[in-house]
């Protein structure tokens, strides 16, 4: 029995690991989230890595590199861990292959969407600079608690001041409550 110097966790024989590691493998309908597209090479890494943790995932090649996909839940941090560990998964990579994909250039060769940055937020988790589909979809959701909070003051005001219509204030406070509570 082989253990993972870093996790623990028993290695498979790479016989086994390969069987388990193939695109045509059944994978749960909930694997949707992108964690990246990578280099061929450095894909079956990572891929191999999912494997051995059993986390479940899909690697759809494409024309100029392995798109992986996991679950929604798993791929910020999956991200987080991949962007600040990038050496280490790497340093896995044969010699050949690895002049082939450091050649690529790059914060992060061999992963062709790698995280631009990031920074530590105030509870101390990392949070890594999204790329710009990703920010784009987050910026639209942050709009709704701002919005909701001058929705309910503004009906605050009118239901008192203009209406002296006591619902509308109460849903006016209502929407103020909501909108402190969506993530902005």
């Amino acid at each position: 029995m082989v253990l993972c110097a870093d996790c623990g966790i028993e290695l498979l024989p790479e016989d086994e690991v390969e069987a388990g590691n193939s695109v045509e493998s059944a994978t749960p309908p909930d694997v949707d989230a992108r964690l990246g597209r990578f280099h061929p090479a450095v894909a079956e890494r990572i891929g191999e890595l999912l494997f051995r943790r059993a986390i479940p995932h899909l690697l759809r090649p494409h024309d100029d590199g392995v798109e992986v996909l996991v679950e929604r839940s798993w791929r910020d941090d999956l991200r987080t861990e991949f962007a600040l560990g990038w050496n280490e998964v790497f340093r896995t990579l044969d010699d050949a292959v690895a002049d082939e994909v450091r050649e690529l250039g790059g914060s992060a060769p061999g992963w062709y969407d790698a995280p631009r940055g990031g920074h530590v937020d105030r509870h101390g988790r990392t949070v890594l600079d999204l790329d710009d589909q990703e920010e784009a979809d987050t910026d639209a959701a942050r709009v709704i608690g701002p919005m909701l909070l001058t929705t309910g003051a503004i009906a605050v005001v009118g239901g008192w001041y203009l209406v002296s219509s006591a619902p509308i204030v109460v849903a006016g406070i209502a929407l103020i409550i909501v909108g402190l509570f969506t993530p902005r």
